[in-house]
């Protein structure tokens, strides 16, 4: 039995010339996707792009194909880093979407794990000057994060030692604290939930995360330089904690009797009620006088700047009393031993000074007649002669009526001498 089998046509021959165009077409597109391939992390080709330029003062492990964000969203990646003039400059490869950017933006070199990965955080600017294709941002415009391991490093064997010391003492103060640490964290859902509305707050506001982040990033960095004062301005305070530390014993005996004597204290509160009362009212009684002492020290004040003058002048008149000071005290010195004789003498004289006192008139009556006759004479051109008698009535005094022109008493009255009545007359 013979089968029967459709025939078909031979496949046709295809020449050498087709056969080697399809070759070429083949090696051409292996070609191009290589080239694809190979250009693929730099450029997609038939894409356009918008790249400007950034310097960094400090970018340490930013490498090329690092991602640049805004807000969050991939919007580019970072090509060929480099240094120039001492500074690292970066190209940044943008979304055209992004397209232009004010010359106020800021850029920002950020972890994006704790592994030593970069990323290029955008803040785009409000108020700049757009920036062209391949214009720089300044360095002044961009910083960079402190590492994870700078601050790891910050941890050297005292702050470690520190550290585990302030880990066993926190323990330490949180032991037989359960009910309060209970306490504590079932008030923790409340907190939290007032965190969560306050933080919604923030999130649902547009660019408030990125504000309030960019600020804290700002408040560190401007701390950064000062971090050793910072450290060292919590020292006074370490210090005066410390005799809490070293008594805590005492510490913790005085918590204990703290309740009974505030009782007391409370219980004896009535009491000070009076004087409080007191006080108050003469507050209120004191209020007008210092009212009145801002005007009192205007006029305090103007009257010793008129007084300034009169005081250079004083000073000079003190300095030179000051000169005179020593050559009086010298001079006190030296009459101290004779100040009982001269007083001696002065008692003795007084009875005698006091009785020539009141004879001050006759006195000048006599100088007055004395001048007078030495002056004229007794008229008739002779010489003055006159006789001086003495007697007991020289001392005593003449009380009998005498003769002739003889005056009846020649120790009369003060102020009398002259007026006397005449013997016979």
């Amino acid at each position: 039995m013979r089968t029967r089998f459709s025939e078909r046509p031979a496949a046709q021959q295809r020449g050498w010339v087709f056969m080697a165009m399809v070759g070429l077409v083949g090696v051409f597109g292996v070609l191009v996707l290589v080239y694809v391939g190979f250009r693929s992390p730099d450029a997609i080709p038939g894409r356009s792009y918008y790249t400007i330029k950034a310097k960094f003062t400090a970018a340490d492990n930013l490498t090329g194909h690092y991602q640049v964000r805004d807000g969050g969203k991939l919007v580019g990646q970072v090509l060929n880093p480099r240094v120039e003039n001492g500074e690292a400059v970066v190209d940044l490869q943008l979304d055209p979407t992004i397209r232009p950017l004010k010359s106020d933006t800021r850029i920002e070199v950020r972890p994006r794990s704790a592994v030593g990965v970069r990323y290029v955080d955008i803040k785009p600017g409000t108020s700049g000057t757009p920036l062209g294709e391949g214009d720089t941002i300044p360095a002044s415009q961009t910083s960079s994060t402190v590492q994870l391991d700078e601050v790891l490093g910050t941890f050297d064997t005292k702050t470690r030692a520190d550290t585990q010391k302030f880990l066993r003492e926190l323990g330490t103060g949180f032991a037989g604290r359960g009910d309060d640490l209970n306490e504590a964290l079932g008030t923790a859902p409340k907190a939290l939930d007032g965190t969560a509305s306050y933080l919604s707050a923030i999130a649902n506001r547009k660019g408030s995360v990125r504000s309030l982040i960019g600020g804290g990033a700002t408040i560190a960095n401007a701390a950064d330089p000062v971090r050793d004062q910072i450290a060292n301005g919590f020292r006074p305070e370490a210090e005066a904690l410390r005799p809490f530390t070293d008594e805590r014993a005492a510490l913790h005996s005085t918590l204990d009797k703290a309740p009974g004597a505030f009782g007391t204290v409370r219980s004896k509160l009535p009491v000070v009620d009076p004087l409080v009362e007191q006080l108050r009212g003469f507050a209120r009684d004191v209020r007008p006088a210092l009212q009145a002492g801002p005007a009192a020290f205007g006029q305090t004040s103007a009257l010793l700047k008129e007084a300034r003058p009169g005081l250079v002048d004083a000073k000079s008149t003190l300095d030179f009393a000051n000169k005179a000071v020593n050559p009086t005290l010298n001079l006190l010195s030296a009459i101290r031993p004779v100040l009982p004789n001269i007083d001696r003498t002065l008692t003795d004289a007084s009875p005698l000074l006091a009785n020539l006192g009141e004879h001050g008139c006759d006195f000048v009556q006599f100088g007055q007649r004395w001048t007078s006759m030495m002056a004229y004479g007794p008229g008739t051109n002779s010489v003055l002669r006159f006789t001086l008698n003495f007697g007991p009535e020289s001392v005593y005094g003449q009380t009998t009526k005498l003769s002739g022109n003889t005056q009846e008493n020649p120790y009369p009255k003060p102020c009398v001498a002259g007026h006397e009545t005449k013997a016979g007359s």
